[in-house]
């Protein structure tokens, strides 16, 4: 399976023509696709910094 990045996604043709065919904007296609982006980035991180956490192998700093 081949993953588009947003760009492709919002020049793909086909999904351009679903979105006129469900009256939504391009620009509001754009700002949920960037919303889901940044709150998966968000919990991936919390999950990496929880496993991080319980494995012992988060960095320390001597203050």
């Amino acid at each position: 399976m081949l993953d588009l990045t947003m760009s492709q996604v919002l020049t793909d043709p086909l999904i351009r023509q679903m979105l006129r065919a469900d009256g939504v904007k391009l620009s509001e296609f754009a700002i949920l696709l960037e919303k889901a982006a940044s709150e998966r980035g968000r919990r991936f991180s919390n999950q990496s910094a929880m496993s991080d956490a319980g494995s012992g192998s988060a960095e320390v700093r001597a203050s």
